[in-house]
């Protein structure tokens, strides 16, 4: 842990390329940071390294480490090896339109209060600043001791009674439904209340929402008038406390303006008493919004720490289901005297949502098939696998094609949700050359000839799943001696560099039409690369597959 008894951890903010952007707490030393699945901030981008940099704490600094990167790792525009962070500073890695992070800083601590702690006499004697310092440090160490969030947040609300002199002490968090319920109850015996019985003043906490400040309801206090509020009332209060626990402020970095914007109300700290109070002065107000402070941080850690588990459980089901869809992809391509295959697929994101496979077939044939789905993540990676595994049944059974793409769209339509659709090329090529194959929805598949002549296959069906009762038409050619053919992806025309420009299916035609090479496999090869130099790093927005195929004619 980072955190000392005197010290919160620093805080970093994410920019996200589309602007988004969340605040980060630095929890561990060193706090690593690349696209690798472990790190403790990962980032999504296919051109940061695995490991890009890291940030180490110690002697009460910061410092950025880059891990020999491959683009580099920069600070406010100058390229470093290694940097002791300031609060404000830019971190960037060498690529545009990707992640900035924004070192923030400390937040406020314990030990800046205490040099703003004047020694004011308590009501019945000694210096009250030394008792609320010493009530304060209590505090932070029962933080700093790593004990459950229900302790941590007990000593909060025995303190807060302490340096009040109320009865009772209720602190209530926001529930998973956004509601305000109670969390800890005690009474200044430090005993527990119990929970479900606990009354609070609702006008008291209806105001300190709305205000989003600390109100005192006493006898002596300027809030006076609020005591005579029913709620008030009926609880024969002379005293009333609340004090809301903000989320820290926000930070936005654009450009170089900085806005900060409210957090949102995490819970409220609220005291009362039957008994008459004295007048709260401003140092008791000010270690009153400490105690308040110290509760927001100790929640927003349980959150966080909380997220970094469900994020590591999804990271890791991420990654069983994408090593789940490269075991489905084809290992082998087959090498025939009378044809070659070759493939491959990068998706966008760790799980794709295109599909693609060569089945073998009786009589020496082989099925060729790729698919995309509409829409990314997850969900379409899983759509992705049930449509891959339903054609290796369907391409099997002695049906014509038109009747596999009825078959499976039948099945889609009923176990996908409306929006999830598939567009789809399939295609059985046979020794003979003679090739039938249906396109539903699907960019146009190119045939290259000898002759250096392009064909296109275009669709004449719908995608597959998006309407029940949806009929489908095949076609048949004949694949001559030497000829090429190329099943892509949408990925390849839509690839995007970064001016926003797109590769278009027009590139794609004149690179398979000027092709010299000698083989599918640099065929494949030159496709990649062309889209890859074209984008110019730019990040990937769909997945890309490409399935070649070449005949080399009828057996003798």
């Amino acid at each position: 842990m980072l955190t000392s008894p005197s010290v919160r951890a620093a805080r970093i903010v994410l920019i996200e390329p589309d602007g988004k952007h969340q605040e980060i707490a630095i929890n561990a030393s060193p706090f690593h940071i690349g696209r690798e699945a472990g790190n403790e901030l990962t980032l999504y981008d296919s051109r940061i390294s695995r490991r890009q940099a890291r940030i180490v704490a110690g002697d009460g600094a910061y410092v950025l480490e880059d891990m020999q990167s491959l683009h580099g790792t920069f600070v406010n525009g100058h390229k470093v090896q290694r940097h002791e962070l300031r609060p404000n500073d830019c971190i960037e890695f060498g690529i545009a339109y990707s992640y900035r992070v924004v070192f923030m800083g400390d937040a406020a601590n314990i030990d800046t209060l205490r040099e703003k702690i004047p020694l004011q006499v308590a009501p019945g004697g000694g210096p009250r600043g030394i008792h609320h310092l010493g009530v304060l440090l209590e505090v932070a160490r029962t933080v700093g001791t790593g004990l459950s969030l229900d302790d941590v947040l007990t000593t909060v609300v025995d303190a807060a009674l302490e340096l009040t002199h109320t009865q009772r002490g209720v602190l209530l968090l926001r529930n998973a439904a956004g509601k305000l319920e109670p969390t800890v109850a005690r009474d200044a015996q430090r005993t527990k209340l119990s929970l479900d019985r606990t009354q609070v003043s609702s006008s008291v906490i209806k105001r300190v929402l709305a205000s989003r400040r600390e109100l005192i309801v006493s006898n002596v206090g300027e809030d006076r008038a609020l005591g005579q509020e029913e709620s008030v009332a009926l609880l024969d209060l002379h005293t009333v406390v609340a004090i809301p626990i903000d989320k820290l402020p926000l930070v936005e970095i654009f450009d170089l303006a900085a806005d900060t914007h409210q957090g949102e109300i995490l819970g409220v700290l609220y005291l009362d008493s039957q008994l008459p109070s004295y007048a709260f002065t401003d140092l008791d107000r000010e270690v009153l919004r400490t105690l308040a402070r110290e509760a927001a941080v100790v929640v927003e850690n349980a959150q966080l720490l909380a997220a970094a588990r469900d994020k590591a459980r999804l990271d890791h089901e991420i990654e069983i289901a994408s090593e789940i869809q490269r075991q489905l992809q084809p290992s082998n391509f087959p090498r025939r005297p009378e044809f070659e295959v070759i493939g491959f697929m990068l998706p966008c994101q760790s799980v794709g949502g295109d599909c693609f496979d060569v089945v073998e077939l009786d009589c020496g044939r082989y099925g060729l098939c790729v698919g995309d789905i509409a829409g990314k993540g997850i969900s379409a990676s899983l759509l992705a696998s049930m449509v891959q595994g339903m054609m290796n049944i369907l391409v099997s059974l002695p049906i014509p094609i038109n009747q596999i793409a009825s078959r499976l769209n039948r099945y889609v339509y009923g176990h996908s949700p409306a929006d999830r659709y598939v567009t789809l090329f399939y295609g059985c090529l046979e020794p003979s050359g003679r090739f039938d194959y249906l396109n539903a929805g699907h960019v146009p598949t190119l045939i290259r000839r000898g002759s250096g002549e392009l064909e296109s296959l275009d669709s004449e069906n719908f995608p597959v799943g998006m309407f029940h009762d949806a009929e489908y038409v095949s076609a048949s050619t004949q694949i001559e001696k030497n000829d090429y053919l190329v099943i892509y992806s949408d990925g390849v025309p839509d690839a995007t560099n970064v001016r926003g420009e797109r590769f278009e299916e027009s590139r794609l035609r004149n690179l398979v039409q000027q092709f010299q090479g000698q083989n599918v496999d640099q065929l494949a090869e030159a496709i990649r690369a062309a889209v890859q130099n074209f984008t110019e790093g730019a990040p990937q927005s769909d997945d890309i597959t490409v399935l070649v195929a070449r005949y080399l004619g009828a057996a003798a």
